[in-house]
């Protein structure tokens, strides 16, 4: 069910919700307005209510189309595609030319100003993918070559920034303190990204049969990379996995583990970031510091990382249990490693 853009528009002004960055409570309180927006044009609760997305213009839909068979037919990893073609929708939406072969540096450029609100990695990432985009235009004949030339590389690199990480006393805290109104599947999830490490994707997407009790363990293909992992369940996890299917988790033909707690209490998966609130309302139930640093489920993750690399675990190891593809996306860790960077650092001379 779809809601009126302009109705939610003029809701959303009037509560003073249209900032940019929202706390939990304020995105709680749009939620429940959106969805009271939609039983008043349908006369019933809906199972899921949400914005509709950028619509791509009609001139623009068979280009739309045709780059998202040549995304498939690459054999992007789904989570790639939808990330990518979102971008390239909400370029479409902007530009004001009525033809593709009419499309200028100027018209990127344009595009660009409206996403000046970014950061400098999200608006390279964006332009990077523009500029994919312009290319295969160019490819089809439906562009000029120039436009794809004419846009600068944003300097930069992904792994610029240090990785967002918390002490084990924080995690542990954040751990022991998960919400009121599903707490067992608030703990298990928590759980399952700072001890094994898994990223919100794959949480989203487990699936009962992919949890052995028997052998205690969890065996899935990552979401991001498309490679299998096996990872051992240590006891607290697989206890508090355990808790929240026996005694909280809804009556469900859905094989997947986590479900809404929420009629029609459908899965996670699909959604975009749906697990975000769950680990920021934990770090602010356990008072732990989170400025200047993420505080998603990814931090988690970092966290995993870094504990065990201060631990000594050697970093094949580590790459394995996180189940990266490259090496060096985990010794980016050794940025955090703060002992065994101070056995490395030179005395400053004096005098």
């Amino acid at each position: 069910m779809w809601f009126d853009a302009a109705q939610e528009r003029r809701v959303v002004e009037e509560f003073g919700l249209d900032g940019e960055v929202l706390t939990p409570t304020a995105r709680s309180t749009l939620r429940h307005i959106r969805t009271l927006l939609a039983v008043d044009m349908a006369g019933s609760v809906p199972a899921y209510s949400k914005s509709e997305p950028v619509a791509v213009p009609d001139r623009f839909r068979d280009v739309f189309e045709g780059y998202a068979s040549y995304l498939e037919r690459r054999g992007l990893a789904r989570v790639t595609q939808r990330g990518q073609l979102c971008v390239i929708r909400r370029f479409l939406a902007s530009v004001r030319v009525s033809d593709l072969g009419a499309l200028s540096g100027e018209d990127v450029t344009a595009h660009m100003v409206e996403c000046s609100w970014m950061t400098a990695q999200t608006r390279a990432q964006v332009l990077y993918t523009i500029r994919a985009f312009a290319r295969w235009a160019a490819g089809e004949g439906l562009c000029s070559p120039a436009v794809a030339a004419a846009m600068l590389v944003i300097p930069g690199h992904k792994h610029a920034a240090l990785p967002s990480v918390y002490t084990a006393g924080e995690v542990s805290a954040l751990v022991a303190t998960p919400g009121e109104e599903c707490p067992k599947r608030d703990r298990a999830m928590l759980l399952l990204a700072a001890v094994l490490g898994l990223r919100a994707g794959d949480i989203r997407a487990l699936r009962l049969g992919e949890v052995d009790w028997r052998a205690r363990e969890v065996r899935f293909t990552q979401a991001k990379t498309g490679r299998p992992v096996r990872l051992p369940l240590p006891d607290e996890t697989m206890l508090a996995v355990a808790d929240y299917l026996r005694n909280e988790r809804p009556a469900s033909g859905d094989d997947h583990v986590f479900l809404r707690h929420r009629a029609p209490h459908g899965h996670f998966e699909g959604a975009s970031n749906s697990f975000h609130d769950v680990a920021t309302r934990a770090f602010d139930r356990a008072a732990v510091d989170t400025s200047g640093k993420h505080h998603g489920m990814h931090s988690l993750r970092h966290s995993v990382a870094t504990t065990m690399l201060a631990d000594g675990t050697a970093y094949p190891v580590i790459s394995g249990i996180l189940g990266h593809s490259n090496a060096n996306t985990t010794r980016r860790y050794m940025a955090v490693d703060i002992e065994a960077l101070r056995r490395l650092s030179l005395e400053v001379p004096r005098g």
